[in-house]
């Protein structure tokens, strides 16, 4: 019998399968995007891109990888997994705010 916090294993192959597609095409874009904004922080020198840049991949691709790759490790339990996803998530947040709030712009300097 499963638990209240339980989760059930297995499902439709299909269902299954667009969820791995769809996690790979979320982080694939995500890094996509954080190119592109390394891309303008070289052209620019302005570090408050690239915090945002590292925010959005640990925000976004961060988790996913971790999840796919952790649950591939027999030693890592379901709680160890959702731990780091969200550590990468929080990190990710706090890059971003510290690019907004905390990094001196160009016109600043």
């Amino acid at each position: 019998m499963i638990g209240p916090l339980q989760t059930a294993v297995g499902g439709d192959p299909a269902v299954v399968m667009a969820t791995i597609i769809l996690l790979v095409v979320t982080a694939v874009s995500s890094l996509a995007v954080a190119w592109l904004i390394v891309q303008g922080y070289r052209q620019n020198r302005d570090s408050a891109r690239l915090f945002l840049a590292i925010g959005l991949v640990l925000l976004t691709a961060g988790p996913i990888v971790s999840q796919l790759v952790l649950t591939n490790a027999t030693a890592v339990s379901s709680l160890g997994r959702a731990a780091v996803a969200n550590t990468s998530k929080l990190c990710g947040l706090a890059a971003m705010v510290y690019a907004i709030y905390v990094v001196p712009r160009r016109a600043d300097r």
